[in-house]
């Protein structure tokens, strides 16, 4: 009897996707297999300064690879935007979501909190009022836990992140500008992300 095919997963969104990556590829610790039994097949497509509605532009990277499960990590460039509302970009997830599930046939689709930014301790290239970016990320974050609730079939939900959220927290995880991961941002990135998979792969293995 053959051996089943490995399960494909793709982490698709903005930079931060590219970044973790990198960081694996340099890193001795994490694999690029998530350390999973399975070892599925996880494919890392991240795009430099990605908006939601850019990233429309780039789905043949998903339809070329047909992955069961899509981790999407996506949000934060758009409400960085103060000429994007919260209602909007909310909208254009859902969109993406429902695009991903119906179109596209993925069968489970995990979205990541959008995380807060910390208080900068040098110069940013993306430099913002730090209270207000992170309200808007709460905001967004409510409204996609509410939404992702009514995805046909349970099929999508919003990963919360865990370790990032206290004060302390953000010290450690995040690089100076307070925008970026340090490399224990990195770390646990990867552990909330290895988590959310093992979570989306029992979904479907009980669906």
């Amino acid at each position: 009897m053959a051996a089943p095919s490995a399960l494909k997963v793709q982490l698709f969104g903005h930079s931060f996707v590219r970044h973790l990556k990198d960081f694996i590829r340099d890193d001795n610790t994490p694999c690029f297999d998530l350390n999973l039994q399975r070892h599925p097949l996880v494919q890392y497509s991240g795009f430099s300064g990605a908006r939601v509605d850019t990233l429309h532009d780039r789905f043949t990277v998903i339809s070329d690879f047909e992955p069961e499960i899509v981790g999407l990590i996506i949000g934060t460039n758009a409400i960085y935007d103060s000429s994007c509302s919260i209602i909007s970009v909310a909208n254009k997830i859902e969109d993406l979501v429902r695009t991903l599930l119906f179109e596209l046939n993925v069968r489970y689709e995990t979205v990541l909190q959008c995380l807060h930014r910390s208080a900068p301790q040098a110069s940013s290239k993306y430099p913002v009022d730090t209270m207000w970016f992170n309200n808007r990320v709460d905001s967004l974050n409510f409204l996609l836990s509410e939404r992702l609730k009514l995805v046909s079939d349970s099929r999508a939900c919003l990963w919360r992140l865990k370790g990032f959220w206290s004060i302390s927290s953000k010290e450690r995880n995040f690089a100076k500008d307070g925008c970026h991961l340090s490399s224990r941002g990195q770390h646990q990135l990867y552990r909330n992300i290895r988590a959310a998979v093992v979570a989306a792969t029992k979904r479907i293995l009980r669906s």
